[in-house]
Formats: C-alpha cells, sequence, structure tokens
C-alpha cells in the first residue's frame, strides 16, 4: 500500500500527458480538430497526439451530432477504449443536438456515454478544444473537472433594456407541437418580375382550367395547387410550356389532417429562360385513400421517384406497373410504408435505459433458491420394495399408489 501511495501522483503525472485522442466526426467539428493538432497551434506539445484505434486510445472527442443510428458507434468505441478514457463533446450538436434540439432523430452524447468536458461552440475554436484538453489533464491531476478562468458575471440590463422579443428563442427541454402547421404553397413577394410576368401572361392563361391556384413562394419557384383529377391535365399544360422533365417526387404526411400532399417538382432544360425555374405541382389526396394519376406518359423522369413513393408512403400512382411491388425495400420486410408518421420509430433501447449506458454495472446477484415446499395434505412415497419395512400381523398391508398398476397376478 505504501508503494502504491508513492506512486499515485506518477501514474497521474504519466496519464496527464499520455492523452491519445480518437475523433468520431459527423459534422463540421471535425475540421477544428484538424486545425487544433496542426502546426500553428500544435497541441501535441500539451501530451496528446491524436490516434486512429480505439483500443489504442484512452481520449475520445465526439463532433458533431449523434443520431440513434449512429449513437451505437459511440457507444461500441467508447466500450473499446482504454481505462481511465475520457470524453470531450465538441460543439453545440454533440453537446445537445444544437440546430438539430428538436429533431425526432438526435440524442445527447450525455445519454450514450459520460462527458468530462464541454467545447462549446459552432464549431468550437481550436483555442477551445486545447482549453478542453487543459480541463481534462486537471480532472486526471485533481480530480475535477475545472477550469482555469473564471468569466466575470455582468448585469446587462444595468447597460441598457432588452426589448420584447416576437417568439422566445428555443429551449432544448421543448419540443415541437404534435400537430403543426405545413405550409404547402405559401406566397411569398420578392424581387422577381420574370416569375410574375410567367405567371400573368403564360400560366395563367394555360392552366385556367386545371389549377386552383399559382403563386411565387421565392426567387426563381412558383407553386401550382391543383385537384387529384385534374393533375395529368395540369401537367400536360406545364410540358406544353416547356417543362420538360421532373426533378422530384415528394409526399409530404399530414396525419392530424388525414392527408397527404403530393409534390412534382418540374424544370426545363429546352428552353434556357426556363432553365433557373423550379415549379412545384401540388395536390392533396386522403390518407385513407391516396391515389393519384401516374404521370410518367407526360415526364418519364418521374418513374423511378414514383416508385419510391409508394414504398415508402402507399401512394398508389395509377397507371405506373410497378404499383402493388416493392421497389427498393426487401420483399420480405416486416414494415409497409415507413416514412408514414404513424409508423414507430424503432430505438435501441440500451442508449437510454439509464443516465450512462456505457458504464458497467454490477451484474444482478442470483437469489437463493427457495427452498421445496411440502404439500399441506400430500401423502407420503413409499420406499422402494427392497426397503420398505414388512408389515406387522394384524395390519392391514399398504394399497398401491395412485397411477401405478400392479404387475403380477393374484397370490393364492
Amino acid at each position: 500500500m505504501a508503494i502504491d501511495k508513492y506512486l499515485e501522483p506518477y501514474k497521474k503525472w504519466g496519464t496527464k500527458y499520455s492523452l491519445w485522442p480518437i475523433h468520431l466526426v459527423t459534422a463540421c467539428c471535425g475540421v477544428e480538430m484538424a486545425h487544433t493538432w496542426n502546426p500553428t497551434y500544435d497541441a501535441e506539445r500539451l501530451g496528446s497526439l491524436p490516434w486512429h484505434a480505439p483500443r489504442q486510445t484512452n481520449l475520445i472527442l465526439v463532433e458533431g451530432t449523434i443520431t440513434f443510428k449512429m449513437a451505437r458507434v459511440l457507444r461500441y468505441i467508447w466500450e473499446q477504449m482504454s481505462d481511465p478514457k475520457y470524453v470531450i463533446a465538441m460543439g453545440s450538436c454533440a453537446a445537445e443536438g444544437g440546430i438539430f434540439w428538436n429533431s425526432y432523430h438526435v440524442v445527447p452524447v450525455s445519454k450514450i456515454i459520460p462527458i468530462d468536458a464541454y467545447a462549446i461552440g459552432c464549431p468550437p475554436t481550436p483555442e477551445a478544444v486545447i482549453q478542453m484538453i487543459r480541463i481534462v489533464q486537471r480532472k486526471i491531476e485533481t480530480g475535477e473537472a475545472r477550469a482555469n478562468v473564471k468569466p466575470k458575471t455582468i448585469d446587462l440590463t444595468k447597460i441598457f433594456t432588452p426589448s420584447p422579443t416576437k417568439q422566445p428563442a428555443p429551449n432544448p427541454p421543448h419540443r415541437i407541437t404534435p400537430n403543426p402547421h405545413v405550409p404547402v404553397c405559401q406566397e411569398k413577394k420578392v424581387e422577381w418580375p420574370f416569375g410574375y410576368e410567367l405567371i400573368s401572361n403564360q400560366l395563367m392563361p394555360t392552366l385556367k382550367e386545371s389549377a386552383k391556384r399559382i403563386v411565387v413562394t421565392d426567387i426563381n419557384r412558383i407553386c401550382i395547387n391543383t385537384e387529384p383529377g385534374k393533375l395529368r391535365d395540369a401537367a400536360l399544360s406545364l410540358s406544353k410550356l416547356g417543362f420538360d422533365h421532373v426533378k422530384s417526387v415528394n409526399v409530404i404526411d399530414v396525419p392530424h389532417e388525414n392527408k397527404f400532399y403530393v409534390e412534382y417538382w418540374v424544370s426545363s432544360y429546352s428552353k434556357k429562360e426556363l432553365m433557373p425555374v423550379l415549379v412545384s405541382l401540388t395536390t392533396e389526396v386522403p390518407r385513407d385513400n391516396p391515389r393519384v394519376p401516374s404521370l410518367i406518359d407526360i415526364w418519364p423522369s418521374a418513374d423511378y421517384m414514383e416508385r419510391e413513393m409508394y414504398d415508402f408512403f402507399g401512394v398508389w400512382f395509377e397507371g405506373n406497373p410497378w404499383m402493388g411491388r416493392n421497389f427498393l425495400l426487401d420483399p420480405d420486410t416486416p414494415v409497409k410504408f415507413p416514412l408514414r408518421k404513424d409508423v414507430p420509430v424503432v430505438r435501441e433501447f440500451y442508449i437510454v435505459d439509464r443516465e450512462f449506458p456505457g458504464l458497467p454495472v454490477a451484474p444482478p446477484q442470483p437469489k437463493p433458491a427457495a427452498a421445496p415446499q411440502k404439500p399441506a395434505q400430500a401423502p407420503a412415497q413409499p420406499k422402494p420394495a427392497q426397503q420398505a419395512p414388512q408389515p406387522q400381523s394384524g395390519q392391514p398391508q399398504e394399497k398401491p399408489a395412485e397411477g401405478k398398476q400392479e404387475t403380477g397376478g393374484s397370490t393364492g
């Protein structure tokens, strides 16, 4: 014990200046991480050298957003690292999801592995990453993750009076409303004279019988709303005007209104003035019977994407010969139309089953086997024949147990 007591400071000193960080990059923070160890900042002089193999590292920098799918990868890497091991969450996304804080697929790193230091920023500067390395080293030495500077507190209300905002800034515990408004074909006033002339002189006269609404949604963006039964007529009119191909086919699920929005984004390769313009041809269909006419005979480029939308949402494009068959999904997949919002998102159970799932947990102790209880009025089991005592004279012989048959004949 005395030797360990004297060697402890040297062990801490050796670990402090022998950090081998591995980095898990999912977003732009990886660029700043590389900047931290380049010749300008030279973080290696602090006793840290990036390494590539988890089993030979004791520090991990989590850089970027971690989704539920990537959480498994992070967990595996962390569990392979040598003990004692440390974690730096680099950037706002790794800390609390960053700009994706209210997304259904994002999980904070602290729900997967324990974090020792946070490098805040989007992205953080190399100086901030170096500061986090120093904090980890200080934790190794003293057992406490403590910064070497203390920010000065300033009461801003004495300097200026803040003006009230119309909408408060997002706060991570809050989530989006369960029934959000889905803006489709939302008009926007922009400086785009060509677009307004295109609507007035060409689109309105040509689509007056088939379009319910034609509006400018942004520069080089036009939305045309129509009925499902008039979708083909609107598509034929756009094709005659020079919109010769489909760039994308989308389906927007609005379950709280029991409908789908089906969008065809079309443009032109043949007319130079129409090349920058994207037109969204939109219609609504009920979720319980989502059927629209296929447009592959007008725009063959829509074929591939109509198959996708049937696979993912179950929208039936009448006239497309691929309907009723899987295109991208496995034919034996148990999930039908997986991008519908009423399909539950399957998440890994081990990610949030406790505060730090990666920490070792003592296995449950086996319960002692309970002694078998004897039945209250169970009949005594007969002993083997060779050990059974002989009945005394004057006492009746014991009858055979129920369920057993005598093999010998009667004695006479």
